[in-house]
């Protein structure tokens, strides 16, 4: 989405607007994009080929974005949480907690039957 419908999303999810938001900033949200494929392809590529990994993997995401946030803060960057996105990104971190949350119970009280 902020790849190919950058502009779309950024100013209807990230609340960017078009006519005073510099360029460097929509180019940003569309490298992000880029990223996020990157990253897709390589969480594919471990369920496919080491799936009893993708719990784990599942668990990174958070750490990283809450690793990412505290570099962001030691350098006195912050956000003001005004784009609609991040309420997606909240359920996203839910999802991805609680997957990792379920494995780790399920692997404690009923090993081997995962």
């Amino acid at each position: 989405m902020h790849t190919f419908l950058l502009h779309w999303s950024a100013v209807n999810i990230a609340g960017f607007s078009a006519e005073t938001t510099p360029a460097d900033q929509f180019f940003m949200l569309g490298t992000f994009g880029i990223s996020n494929f990157l990253t897709g392809s390589i969480y594919l590529l471990v369920s496919k080929r080491a799936p009893q990994l993708s719990p784990y993997i599942l668990g990174l995401i958070p750490s990283s974005y809450l690793l990412g946030l505290i570099g962001i803060w030691s350098n006195g960057i912050y956000g003001t949480l005004q784009y609609a996105g991040q309420y997606l990104m909240y359920v996203y971190f839910a999802i991805c907690i609680a997957t990792l949350a379920v494995f780790i119970v399920k692997e404690k009280w009923l090993p081997g039957k995962i």
